[in-house]
């Protein structure tokens, strides 16, 4: 299936977008779209596990989604987190990237969700539009967040 995927450009250099993309200590002073993440941003490494929240509307609030870290890439500017190999749902698993590019003297920033497993149909059909929205809101907090 496709990825969701929101991107948006950014009048701020790449390496600030991609600090505040991982400066996870900071997330509940402008993330809406995870509002409580469980990993400090010290203990920010491939391979470490977190839970968090994610606001996927005004009213719909998915608590305790269990993660892993599988790619922190400074020099590439990529970030990716997936389900949990260890705590995840059967039948589901994800892969979230988030990559900052050069873009003249500004970012272009990507952001998509892969799901696959038995159940992605099923995840598509009742999340993928909610969640490119939920994506939209977050593109435009990080950007606003980046450029002040």
């Amino acid at each position: 299936m496709k990825p969701v995927a929101v991107q948006i450009d950014i009048q701020a250099p790449p390496r600030r977008v991609f600090e505040l993309v991982t400066d996870l200590d900071r997330y509940p002073e402008w993330n809406r779209f995870t509002p409580r993440i469980s990993l400090a941003t010290r203990d920010l490494r491939v391979g470490a596990e977190l839970d968090l929240d994610c606001q996927m509307t005004a009213t719909s609030l998915l608590r305790d989604e269990h993660e892993v870290i599988l790619a922190l890439d400074p020099e590439r500017l990529l970030f990716a987190m997936g389900t949990s190999r260890t705590r995840g749902r059967p039948g589901i698993t994800s892969e979230r990237i988030q990559r900052c590019e050069p873009l003249g003297d500004g970012t272009r920033f990507f952001n998509s969700e892969q799901f696959t497993g038995l159940l992605s149909p099923l995840v598509y059909l009742l999340y993928a539009g909610k969640l490119r929205r939920a994506f939209e809101r977050y593109c435009a907090d990080l950007k606003a967040r980046a450029e002040r």
